[in-house]
């Protein structure tokens, strides 16, 4: 009977202590980690860091292009830039004397080289496809069924359509204005880019430079 009662009690203990063991894994065993919420993957924008400015130059509106720069033509000599497109060329922008103003020869010759630097700067940036030529038709031009159909627009007739131009580049992450071309004709756009204006049956007229940038 002692016999029986030992087996008993041994048996019971060896339960509860199997019972605590499982229940000490169980509290020492670590949560399995809750998965991360999956981030929104941002697509990168084909207008780099100047994907804000390049919209808000262009409002929205139909009658406007932004197209890549495929070169830069510096010239060294009048220090005067050219930014080549698909469509052609925005033409050369005004010289930049900028460092005339030293005082001293060597201050002017090193705002020389920056500038020199900068337009080297950007004609790397053109290879990469980090600079644009955005151009749009603009508000006050009397062109299309607004010519035909507005008494203003009647007002304007002797008005030429034109478009205002920009030229926009993405540098070490930054959206660099270059350059502004105000009031060019439309009449001096190749017909190429005439088009991608959404302009329609533009007389024949021989094909000007469009005037300097401000």
């Amino acid at each position: 009977m002692v016999r029986v009662f030992s087996l008993a009690l041994v048996c019971v203990l060896a339960l509860s202590a199997g019972a605590e063991g499982a229940t000490s894994r169980k509290r020492n065993t670590p949560a399995q980690a809750k998965p991360a919420p999956q981030q929104a993957v941002q697509e990168p924008d084909e207008f780099r860091s100047c994907d804000v400015a390049v919209r808000e130059f262009v409002q929205g509106r139909k009658e406007a292009a932004a197209l890549p720069v495929t070169e830069v033509k510096a010239d060294s000599l009048r220090m005067t830039l050219n930014f080549v497109h698909p469509y052609g060329e925005s033409g050369d922008t005004p010289p930049n004397l900028a460092f005339t103003r030293g005082e001293s020869i060597e201050e002017r010759r090193k705002a020389l080289n920056e500038a020199k630097q900068r337009a080297r700067l950007l004609a790397e940036a053109a290879k990469t496809g980090n600079v644009w030529y955005v151009i749009a038709v603009s508000k006050e031009s009397d062109t299309g069924e607004e010519r035909h159909g507005s008494t203003s627009g009647q007002a304007r007739e002797g008005q030429q359509p034109s478009a205002n131009a920009v030229v926009m580049a993405s540098i070490e992450g930054r959206c660099i204005t270059v350059s502004q071309y105000e009031a060019v004709p439309l009449s001096s756009l190749s017909s190429d880019l005439y088009q991608a204006l959404g302009q329609r049956d533009r007389e024949a007229s021989p094909t000007v430079n469009p005037p300097p940038p401000s």
